[in-house]
């Protein structure tokens, strides 16, 4: 009794090789998004904390400004915030206004490294009354 085996059976090995290089290629593109994903999403979580920071030192200056103290023109400084160093800075100018309310606009950047080669900024601009 001899055994024959069908062409129509079993995988050639060309087959093989087509259906493993797709796959290797799938894989790799997996592990990149993986890779972006991680990227995007520290990314997102550093300017959350950005925010956070600026909305601190805003109610700083606020308080400042309740409790009628000095502001000062231009402040800068470092804070690291879970484990995250971000410099930050803020320029306080009067505004030219015809008006009885004179307001003063507060420019404020929150900058921390990224990545090896570049660094991100936050920058927001505001505007205070008198009180």
């Amino acid at each position: 009794m001899a055994c024959r085996l069908s062409r129509r059976n079993a995988f050639t090995l060309i087959e093989v090789l087509i259906a493993s290089a797709i796959l290797a290629t799938a894989i790799v593109f997996i592990f990149r998004s993986f890779n972006v994903m991680t990227t995007a999403v520290k990314f997102s979580q550093n300017i959350s904390l950005a925010c956070f920071l600026i909305e601190d030192k805003l109610w700083e200056i606020e308080d400042k400004q309740k409790d009628k103290l000095e502001l000062q023109e231009a402040a800068s400084g470092e804070e690291e915030i879970q484990g995250q160093k971000f410099k930050w800075e803020y320029m306080l100018a009067d505004i030219e206004s015809s008006g009885s309310v004179k307001l003063k606009s507060l420019d404020f950047k929150v900058s921390w490294p990224e990545n090896a080669r570049k660094e991100a900024i936050l920058d927001l601009v505001t505007y205070l009354s008198p009180k």
